[in-house]
């Protein structure tokens, strides 16, 4: 189904957003993602949902929408890069924003970011603070962003790379992405292949090299968790090295060390040994004992103590505490209270008035 493309007369000076809404069995959520998306106050939008392969309601719910949206099934599963990037291909805005179908988006996110794209051109990217809400929509905390790219400025790749180092991605929140049609022409499309479900910040370290961008401090969007999506089934019992790090010793390696200042470096290594921390653990959930020991050897407590950007002195104690029951026979009891404790997430507590 193709959504009308023919602007009213009123709105034929302003630029073509197109949002796209990549998709995975998200029937739950989907009609108030999109409701949220149709809602805006800036209408000149291509809503394109991309459907990948989902087995549930979806495409039901879809043919709901009639000529408003364009719905794009694809003939088999993608990923959800991949399939952004059939998306990409077929937007027809100079803006394209990427949406998720199970968020939910305040009624001026598209008019603020188009407004500051269209007032910056030097920005080629713009994002906003986020809500956190959980399965059910209700609101349990806000994104409070680094100091360093506070304010709504526009931000080099030497700020980008530095408060990433230190904080991690706390501030680039994938779903709120609006991004040039042009920069992305530049830069290409996302790596899924190589970068999986972490793709979102190899492309945002690859437009930061590229263009400026700007993070909004307004919370514009209602971010849910808890939910059992892509990003929680990744990290659930994982062993592996976080591809954050992969993609940060990339981008260190071929170039970016020299605009890395020394106390992010050191930020950045405590959080290395933090991601080996919980790697030993879930080896020892696991029943992994060998790998448990190797892997909590891999973890440098110097770099711990050093930063402040981790919670060093319980990093440490557990990490002290840790060696010694890697030597004795797995305990079911232990494994179970470290899989409640460090490897489940749990929905917030709900907030009672007072």
């Amino acid at each position: 189904m193709r959504a009308s493309s023919e602007p009213s007369s009123s709105s034929t000076e302003l630029p073509l957003v197109s949002i796209l809404v990549p998709s995975f069995n998200g029937a739950k959520w989907l009609r108030e993602a999109l409701d949220s998306i149709l809602a805006q106050t800036y209408t000149r939008l291509e809503v394109i949902l991309l459907d990948d392969h989902s087995d549930d309601e979806t495409p039901a719910i879809a043919a709901e929408y009639g000529d408003r949206i364009t719905y794009v099934r694809q003939p088999q599963n993608l990923g959800i890069y991949d399939n952004v990037n059939v998306g990409i291909a077929m937007a027809r805005g100079e803006f394209l924003a990427t949406f998720h179908a199970d968020d939910i988006y305040l009624p001026t996110i598209v008019e603020s970011q188009v407004r500051c794209l269209l007032e910056r051109p030097d920005v080629g990217a713009v994002f906003c603070a986020d809500i956190f809400v959980d399965a059910v929509g209700e609101e349990y905390a806000r994104l409070v962003l680094p100091p360093e790219v506070r304010g709504d400025r526009s931000l080099n790749h030497k700020t980008v790379l530095n408060t990433l180092l230190t904080y991690k991605n706390s501030f680039m929140v994938c779903p709120t992405a609006m991004v040039r049609a042009n920069v992305h022409a530049a830069v290409g499309v996302y790596d899924q292949a190589r970068y999986r479900n972490t793709g979102d910040l190899e492309m945002w370290l690859r437009i930061s090299r590229h263009t400026r961008i700007v993070v909004l401090e307004s919370h514009l969007m209602k971010y849910r968790h808890f939910h059992g999506n892509s990003s929680q089934r990744y990290h659930r019992l994982r062993t592996a090295p976080e591809n954050f790090f992969l993609i940060m010793d990339e981008y260190l390696d071929s170039g970016d060390r020299s605009l890395a200042t020394v106390r992010a470096l050191e930020h950045y290594e405590a959080h290395r040994a933090k991601d080996r921390l919980m790697a030993a653990i879930a080896h020892y959930i696991k029943g992994e004992l060998p790998e448990a020991r190797r892997t909590l050897s891999e973890v440098n407590l110097m770099t711990v103590l050093r930063s402040d950007r981790v919670q060093r002195w319980r990093l440490f104690t557990i990490a002290i505490g840790l060696w010694p029951v890697l030597r004795l026979p797995r305990n079911e009891w232990m494994a179970q209270r470290m899989l409640d404790r460090w490897h489940t997430k749990h929905p917030p507590r709900k907030r009672h008035p007072r």
